[in-house]
């Protein structure tokens, strides 16, 4: 018989995989919270700051898309671009390690991006366009492009407000970098 597949040492690989599956989760879990505690600090602090996120971007001469998703942790925030948006926020830590564990936080890559479908309407209906529209969209950039895809790093998503008839419409942009397949083996 194959040592290996023997009950005892299938039992004890489960419980070694377990136990590694359970740490990395934990640690897993905590950056992401460490994440969401900085989110929720800068949040705060820029509702308390009375700025807009167009208003703030426009001071760090950032893409206020880029700098709301960094802000809710989606992106790490360099640390010269990071120590501005402290000072235009006026986020005072009375400890300083608190602060460098901010900086440290923010500044870093994140674990985790996207993933969850979330229940919120504005997320749900970009889902629903995505469903809608999403094989329409692939077909176009088919057709005229060619066999790839647009880049989901390698963009700039705008944001805009517009009134049309006096009616409010919202204009989203991306403008994405064609990256086209390789059809070489």
């Amino acid at each position: 018989m194959n040592p290996i597949c023997n009950r005892k040492n299938y039992f004890q690989f489960y419980r070694t995989f377990a136990k590694l599956t359970s740490i990395r989760s934990r640690l897993l879990s905590t950056d992401i919270k460490s994440k969401q505690i900085a989110s929720k600090l800068l949040l705060e602090a820029k509702q308390k700051s009375n700025l807009t996120f167009d208003e703030i971007a426009k001071k760090l001469n950032v893409n206020k898309v880029w700098l709301t998703s960094a802000i809710l942790g989606q992106h790490p925030i360099e640390e010269e671009t990071l120590s501005k948006l402290i000072k235009i926020l006026d986020i005072d830590r009375e400890n300083s390690k608190e602060l460098e564990h901010l900086i440290e936080t923010i500044g870093s890559i994140p674990d985790h991006r996207g993933g969850n479908i979330s229940n919120d309407p504005i997320i749900r209906r970009f889902n629903e366009l995505i469903d809608v529209y999403g094989d329409a969209i692939k077909l176009l950039i088919r057709e005229e492009f060619g066999d790839g895809i647009m880049s989901a790093i390698d963009c700039t998503i705008n944001f805009e407000k517009k009134v049309v008839d006096n009616e409010k419409r919202i204009l989203i942009t991306i403008d994405g970098k064609y990256l086209q397949y390789k059809n070489k083996i």
